[in-house]
């Protein structure tokens, strides 16, 4: 059960302002089956759609069945799924009880479910039997005797091993007879961070602070119960649950899941869906231009397409813009999501320029070493504070201390130099700024310049141990098919562009891929942990 709730001081700031309301999701959802209860609530790839009518049916008979399981106010449900429309029913279920929905992506291993599972208590799972090439049945199965919790297990669809009870079975029985609507301040998320940096941590995110992100994005955006949403990016990750499940469901809209992503089947449903917006990284988009190009087929419906995650190269943007396709950026975080977004009046340069402008209601700043605010345009730590930024880490009181301060504002990591207008620049984290020999070195810098050279796909650049100068910056690069880039070639290249000397990579690795989080974030620790002794590396100066 989590019990956390906002401080004090946040209660009063927000509830004064009338950003923080006596609302809950379960509500906002309820309101939403009222006002359009004949109108497609959700569809997916497979050609299942369920109307707002059909999703209060499922939702209050699979609420029912967690009830009989003692799942109750507080309890976690955990959600183990690609994007399906089942996780509409799962999510509305569980606000129905009061309890907690805990979206984890189809992507986590099975010591990830294991450890999340443990860390956040979970009184219920929901997987998949199948998907692609995984079995969730056989992971169950594998973690049954590392597991400290005994939850009640919902398989969708086929597995080898016949465990828990059929999601078809569970929405048999009769709907639940009395939910329990929890309090606006009450837990209603549990996002865990995807592991950028570190192991994940339990984020906790409460009815108003959902609630209240969601209404200010939806009102920049100008996005209402009219718009379609497709989503491709994993509804069981934040920027996906938040944006395409929550904000559609509560603005009584309807969005279009996509589980395996394909820049032509990407192009083709929203076609079919006549999407008007839709969110996702940057090779997200690049494969839908790279698609909209070959085919020469256009989205006359789509509004916008949100990029976030990772930078946005120029090209990319002017290439979407040839298409016919609004790019805007955006940026946030997990504890923070989102804090800025490109503003439709603002011009389309915006969309690689900055990282987004902040959203009403929402306050960012850069601050020194010391934590005192920086004047406009100056680098330092990005810190951002608003009613829609997390309560804590779950089980973690000292993470969260250094994370959210007293005055509550969220400690980003993130190097970045904020406008005036509040304008956001990310420039890279603050462990990505390699020092080598006392100098220091934005890994942010180099890798948009070579995102410009014709052969690079994705880079990333990180720093290698090294006894004399401290850290050696390697450039991990994907080619485009058929391309390739050699070391002086590289050299030659970041020098064309004015990058200094003490600045280019030591070396240069190769790779068929980068490993991300299911946002598309690259693992850098990863790269660190991979490359620390340079086995890999193809060059050396």
């Amino acid at each position: 059960m989590i019990d956390l709730k906002p401080p004090p001081a946040a209660r009063e700031r927000y509830y004064h302002a009338g950003y923080w309301q006596h609302q809950t999701l379960a509500q906002l959802i309820a309101a939403s089956v009222a006002t359009h209860p004949d109108k497609v609530a959700v569809a997916d790839a497979s050609g299942h759609s369920i109307s707002y009518r059909e999703l209060e049916d499922k939702a209050s008979r699979f609420a029912g069945f967690l009830k009989t399981r003692g799942v109750g106010v507080g309890d976690v449900v955990t959600m183990h799924l690609p994007n399906w429309w089942q996780t509409a029913v799962v999510t509305f279920a569980a606000f129905k009880l009061g309890a907690v929905i805990n979206p984890l992506p189809p992507t986590y291993g099975w010591k990830d479910l294991a450890f999340i599972m443990n860390k956040s208590g979970a009184r219920a799972v929901i997987v998949p039997g199948r998907f692609r090439s995984v079995d969730y049945t056989d992971h169950l199965l594998r973690i049954s005797t590392e597991l400290t919790v005994s939850p009640t297990i919902v398989v969708i669809g086929a597995g080898n091993a016949n465990i828990g009870t059929s999601f078809d079975d569970a929405l048999r029985g009769p709907p639940v007879a009395e939910g329990h609507d929890a309090a606006a301040d009450d837990a209603a998320l549990l996002l865990f961070t995807s592991g950028s940096e570190s192991k994940p941590k339990g984020v906790v995110h409460t009815h108003n602070t959902a609630i209240y992100g969601e209404r200010a994005l939806a009102g920049t955006l100008q996005l209402d119960s009219q718009d379609v949403c497709f989503m491709a990016s994993p509804v069981t990750h934040t920027s996906g649950f938040m944006h395409g499940i929550l904000m559609t469901l509560m603005t009584g809209a309807t969005v279009s899941l996509l589980d395996i992503f394909k820049g032509d089947a990407a192009v083709d449903q929203m076609l079919a869906s006549r999407a008007t917006w839709t969110m996702g990284a940057t090779p997200f988009l690049s494969d839908v231009v790279d698609s909209l190009e070959r085919t020469a087929k256009r989205l006359p419906d789509l509004r916008y397409f949100l990029c976030g995650g990772a930078p946005i190269p120029e090209v990319v943007v002017r290439r979407a813009q040839a298409v016919g396709v609004r790019v805007l950026s955006i940026y946030g975080s997990t504890e923070s999501p989102p804090h800025t977004v490109t503003w439709p009046q603002d011009p389309v340069e915006a969309a690689w320029q900055f990282d987004g402008r902040a959203l009403p209601g929402v306050e960012v700043c850069a601050v020194d070493e010391d934590g005192k605010p920086l004047p406009p345009d100056q680098q330092g730590e990005q810190w951002s504070r608003g009613p829609h930024a997390f309560i804590g880490y779950l089980g973690e009181p000292g993470l969260t201390a250094k994370a959210l301060d007293a005055d509550g504002w969220y400690h980003s990591g993130d190097l970045a130099r904020v406008g005036a207008d509040g304008s956001v620049r990310i420039v890279g984290r603050i462990k990505d700024m390699i020092i080598r020999g006392g100098q220091n070195i934005s890994a942010r810098e180099v890798e948009d310049i070579l995102l410009e050279h014709p052969a690079c796909q994705a880079v990333a650049m990180v720093g290698i141990p090294d006894e004399r100068l401290g850290e050696l910056g390697c450039a991990v690069v994907v080619c485009h098919a058929g391309k390739t880039l050699g070391f002086e070639e590289m050299k030659l290249f970041l020098t064309g562009r004015g990058v200094a000397r003490f600045k280019l990579p030591e070396y240069l690795v190769l790779r068929d891929a980068l490993p991300t989080t299911p946002s598309g974030k690259v693992q850098k620790f990863k790269l660190r942990e991979e490359l620390k002794t340079l086995n890999e590396a193809k060059t050396h100066v």
